[in-house]
């Protein structure tokens, strides 16, 4: 979130939150509030040039303090002497100190524009910031870039970038980012590997829009930029029941899920035979619509996709299994799983009966059908805390587990406001977020 304490009409820069006892920052009586606005000059826009300009061992850093109004009554510089890359112990409200880039495409497929009202304000922010893929893995489209974006690209070494690609081919991509203007993605992801930036691309793939022969072209065309493209995820079109605004979409069918998945593998052959990978990985979401198992690991190469649901369910299969022995004694409480529609599917075909029969007793799965977005949203992560209230029961076991990938990523909210122990209070017994990896998860069954 933005400081409300300061007018960024009239400063820019970053907006202190805390200072870390000992610090640099600390011994400069800096405080929470102050605004970090230079360094040796440079005016900053963003954590990245706080990193970057904090490098040497000597600089120079102004700060503005404002009131309580949100002008500045006072202005300071300091002049430090330090060790090479050693930080100021500052931290920021937010990572961007600009404001955040916003979207300029129109995709139909674009979730925001699936969401239902009355949801928190920063759901319908639709970025696409270059700045926030190299900092989590956002998937941007560069459409819109400048040159002297691209020159702070390389100034950094923003690498890798994550790319949404949709389509190589151009008329069609301007089509599904309904964006006229939108640049050729091949020239412009050329640039940054002739620069020394590794790319990740993704398309998310719409039914009778970007499969098919423009799918094909788009593997084809990104696997002759290997190994500057890294890998090309291929995601399945995620629709909600609020598509007004949106051109109407229909998801996958089984069988054409099924026919777009042997059509990548065909190509998966050829991509290990010529570059030894892969190269086209499939989101798991593919392989559950189409009813067929999960490939094994090598599929995923390093599972460098994994946060964009590529591999997750392999990696979650496996990572459980390493952690868990047949011989581990009972737990003496019975423990709920709370998951999404195919969370159910993993647990029930694929962990559950691999299980002792004495664990598999102790584990109860309560999938929640997706009444908030629409019942074709089937994903843990965007589970709510009503749907939750509402279908799953209450005391049923001695604790809940949910991911907590469902949950706002510093607080334990859930998309709809509701809070994690406001569900707890509801179902009779406590609910712990879990991270969403196997061992987590078999340490929260297993350790408690």
């Amino acid at each position: 979130m933005q400081s409300n304490q300061v007018d960024f009409q009239k400063i820019q820069g970053g907006v202190i939150s805390s200072i870390l006892p000992g610090s640099i920052a600390s011994s400069l009586s800096l405080q929470k509030g102050d605004v970090l606005t230079h360094i040796n000059g440079r005016p900053l826009q963003d954590i990245l040039d706080y990193r970057f300009q904090i490098a040497e061992e000597e600089i120079e850093c102004r700060v503005s303090r404002p009131t309580s109004q949100g002008s500045i009554t006072d202005q300071f510089l300091f002049e430090i002497e330090k060790e090479y890359d050693e930080d100021l112990g500052i931290e920021f409200e937010d990572v961007l100190f600009d404001r955040i880039r916003r979207c300029r495409n129109n995709c139909d497929f674009c979730f925001i524009y699936q969401l239902p009202k009355k949801m928190r304000r920063s759901l319908y922010i639709k970025d696409d910031d270059y700045r926030l893929s190299f900092l989590y893995g956002n998937y941007v489209t560069l459409a819109g870039l400048d040159q002297k974006d691209y020159d702070r690209i390389l100034e950094y070494h923003l690498s890798p970038l994550y790319v949404s690609v949709h389509a190589t081919d151009l008329e069609k991509r301007r089509e599904l980012l309904r964006n006229p203007k939108a640049e050729d993605i091949l020239e412009k992801i050329q640039y940054l590997i002739d620069n020394g930036i590794e790319v990740f691309t993704q398309a998310v793939v719409c039914p009778g829009l970007n499969d098919g022969k423009i799918l094909e072209q788009s593997m084809l065309d990104l696997a002759k930029l290997y190994p500057g493209v890294k890998a090309f995820g291929i995601v399945p079109v995620g629709l909600t029941q609020y598509q007004s605004r949106l051109k109407r979409m229909n998801p996958h069918t089984m069988e054409e899920a099924r026919e777009c998945i042997q059509m990548i593998e065909r190509y998966q052959a050829h991509f290990r035979a010529e570059l030894g990978t892969p190269f086209a990985q499939v989101a798991d979401e593919f392989y559950l619509k189409a009813q067929l198992p999960f490939p094994g690991e090598e599929a995923y190469e390093d599972y460098d996709l994994v946060e964009n649901g590529i591999g997750a369910a392999r990696s979650f299969i496996d990572d459980f299994f390493q952690a868990y022995d047949p011989e581990e004694e009972t737990p003496e409480e019975t423990v709920g799983i709370i998951t999404g529609e195919d969370g159910k599917i993993m647990f029930e075909d694929f962990i559950l009966p691999s299980l002792q029969p004495e664990h598999r007793a102790r584990i109860k799965i309560f999938p929640v059908s997706n009444k908030h977005f629409g019942e074709s949203v089937t994903v843990a992560g965007l589970m709510v805390g009503k749907d939750i209230e509402e279908q799953v029961p209450a005391n049923a076991v001695s604790r809940y587990l949910l991911p907590d990938s469902c949950l706002k990523f510093d607080s334990p909210v859930f998309l709809d406001d509701l809070q994690l122990d406001q569900i707890a209070k509801t179902l009779k017994a406590p609910v712990e977020p879990v991270a969403t990896t196997g061992q987590d998860l078999f340490e929260a069954i297993f350790e408690g």
